[in-house]
């Protein structure tokens, strides 16, 4: 059993038991930052009401639990809510997690908010929304969101305002907690997540024809393509451009196509389907080897719905739902990968409000009829740049109430204004989404500011978190040149001139730092182990007296160590190593002695086992195969007995420093 384990993976053991993969970054110990925020002082102690017209009350009839909660009444705007300064509490830096009970006095569904006003020096007030939610009336519901400040500030207020101002509202167990994760140490935990997630142990084994490990073999690991799916929006008109087209091969593996896959492009009027333009866009990818997903089948917000559409009877309507959904998804079944089958629901309601919600799970359900491949994700914006989470969550878990079986979902994050982005709340967000126990896509992604360094320092702290978190999926960014970004040159990387711009430098330098390249020589075991990040690669092998051999590899994500038996005429074969061999340790009692070397010699002289036949990996005994080279014999035993007599320290299949046990 190795005696000693490498610093790496205590590390990252013990980030695994401090930090759970998925989980939200919360300090195991973080307690509650508000004052009474159960009410059980029964007084409002620590609230007061969020505008002068209305009242708030402590109240005992059905609280969420305990004895009391508060009653909000006789508002007169929406905005009215209880509320509680934050001025001592939020720190310039830190993120807070916040969450409330909310129970609306009135049947019907209702928008619930957890908002913040915000003053910085003599400025007008700026109004935050942390969470919003639209809640079944006259029942408890929980929402939650995160909240981070950039500035220094001179006023800050925590309320919850409500539905509209008619309607009274119950709150309960207002909860504010401090994130573990802060602007202080969120890159290192991030960059040590990505190392225990998107990489994997690996070894090479150089073998000549006769299966004879090659010892001294020159190695170079070049990593040609990502696993994880890194894209960008491709758009028709742009694709003239022989640079355009370069830079996209150069930058990006994954493709969604921004207009021509829709349904206003493919079909401008009734019966004229045109799908030109997406036919010639496939066959371009396919010819670059670049996936593609396809946007969208359907979009529920109605100015983008055809405007032959939206004049037809329902009758008519739903004859167009069905002839789009046979016409689009056969087509490209076996080429786009993944559908966004309708379009931001979240913001639009055209089809749900001709034909009723049961629409949009046909939509779903004939799609996964007409192509039984194909990923079917929901899309939408404000999941990630702003506070609607939590309403995005509370509709997926309905389609999958009902039913219907979706693959993943498509977080757009379209960031505006100068925004600063703080990689905690985005974490926190993605976490809120994925707690529906479905992966998360970012599917569209910019920064629109003039300032450029803003402009890269936001990538870097999207990509850098997201790339970290063990939901997330893929990440497509939403164009990249100013002549053709839908948002214009102050959310592109690549300038009018075609000067990669800060952003787009920062972009490169993040891929270039998410592969692996590297060369060395093999061991006496023919063997050269590497941890190398998802995907392919092109590995080089140079032998004296031999031209080089170029042999292609997948390293999958995976637990364990894979094997790559490489042999001299190009040839690899592919073998899992369990993800902990306990060299040396042959009756498997955590201690290695001459109980596991009288094993061993019964083993080769092929006597009876008093512990049974040994279990064996596809090809060989692996805690006996001491010095790697796939044959049990007396040099193990030899190898075995100088370690017991601690002639030596370590095995040669196990020497200090390579990654075997995990």
């Amino acid at each position: 059993m190795k005696k000693t384990v490498g610093h790496l993976v205590i590390l990252v053991l013990l980030l695994s038991m401090l930090f759970p993969a998925g989980g939200i970054w919360v300090a195991a110990e973080s307690s509650n930052m508000l004052t009474n925020p159960d009410f059980e002082t029964g007084d409002e102690t620590g609230w007061y009401p969020y505008g002068e017209e209305h009242s708030i009350e402590i109240v005992s009839d059905d609280p969420q639990s305990g004895n009391y909660c508060a009653y909000v009444y006789d508002r007169t705007d929406e905005w009215n809510g209880i509320a509680q300064d934050m001025i001592d509490l939020i720190e310039v830096g830190k993120a807070y997690e916040f969450s409330a009970w909310v129970k609306v006095d009135a049947p019907g569904t209702h928008e619930v908010k957890i908002s913040m006003k915000r003053v910085e020096g003599d400025n007008e007030p700026e109004f935050d929304t942390v969470t919003v939610m639209n809640m079944t009336g006259n029942q408890w519901t929980r929402f939650s969101g995160s909240y981070s400040i950039t500035k220094p500030v001179t006023t800050l207020e925590m309320y919850i305002e409500g539905p509209q101002p008619q309607y009274n509202f119950y709150v309960d167990n207002v909860v504010m907690t401090e994130m573990y994760m802060n602007s202080g140490n969120w890159r290192e935990i991030a960059d040590q997540r990505i190392e225990e997630i998107r990489k994997r142990d690996a070894q090479i084994k150089v073998i000549d024809n006769d299966g004879n490990p090659v010892s001294g073999a020159d190695i170079e690991i070049k990593q040609t393509k990502n696993h994880f799916p890194f894209g960008s929006a491709l758009t028709r008109h742009a694709m003239y451009d022989e640079r355009y087209t370069e830079f996209f091969k150069e930058n990006f593996e994954w493709a969604v196509f921004e207009n021509e896959a829709k349904w206003y492009h493919t079909e401008t009027s009734k019966g004229n389907v045109n799908y030109t333009d997406a036919d010639y866009m496939y066959e371009w990818c396919k010819e670059n080897d670049i996936t593609v997903r396809g946007h969208c089948i359907f979009w529920e917000v109605e100015e983008h719905v055809p405007s032959w559409v939206r004049n037809l009877s329902d009758a008519e309507l739903k004859k167009a739902i069905d002839d789009r959904l046979e016409s689009v998804v056969p087509r490209y079944a076996g080429k786009f990968v993944d559908w966004d089958v309708n379009n931001e629901m979240l913001h639009g309601s055209f089809f749900k409000d001709r034909l009723g919600e049961e629409i949009w799970l046909y939509m779903f359900e004939r799609t996964k009829e007409l192509d039984p491949n194909a990923k079917l994700f929901v899309n939408d914006y404000n999941v990630l740049s702003e506070a609607e989470a939590d309403a995005y969550v509370q509709q997926i878990n309905w389609f999958l109430e009902n039913g219907i079986e979706l693959d993943g979902i498509g977080a757009q994050g379209h960031f505006s204004d100068d925004k600063v982005i703080d990689p905690v709340v985005i974490e926190s967000r993605i976490n809120n989404l994925a707690s529906t126990g479905l992966p998360v896509w970012v599917t569209e992604y910019d920064s629109t500011t003039q300032d450029v360094k803003l402009r890269a320092d936001n990538l870097e702290k999207f990509y850098r978190i997201a790339f970290s978190n063990p939901n997330v999926e893929g990440i497509l960014m939403w164009g990249f040149h100013a002549n053709t970004h839908w948002r214009g040159p102050n959310a592109a990387i690549v300038d009018h001139d075609w000067t990669v711009n800060e952003a787009g430098l920062r972009y490169q330098a993040l891929r270039e730092e998410w592969r692996t390249n590297e060369s060395g020589t093999t061991n006496s075991s023919g063997k050269y182990a590497f941890r190398g990040f998802h995907g392919t690669y092109d590995v080089t092998i140079s032998v004296p007296g031999s031209a080089p051999v170029v042999a292609t590899i997948n390293l999958l994500p995976g637990d364990g160590t894979v094997l790559y038996n490489i042999s001299l005429d190009g040839t690899v074969e592919e073998e899992e190593i369990p993800s902990k061999v306990n060299y040396g340790d042959l009756n498997e009692d955590g201690v290695i002695n001459s109980l596991d070397a009288a094993r061993l010699i019964r083993y080769i002289l092929e006597i009876d086992d008093p512990y049974g036949p040994p279990p064996k990996s596809p090809t060989v005994w692996l805690p006996a195969d001491l010095n790697g080279d796939g044959v049990i014999n007396s040099i193990d035993y030899t190898i075995l007995q100088r370690y017991i007599l601690e002639i030596i320290s370590y095995f040669p299949v196990d020497p200090p420093g390579e990654y075997v046990i995990h």
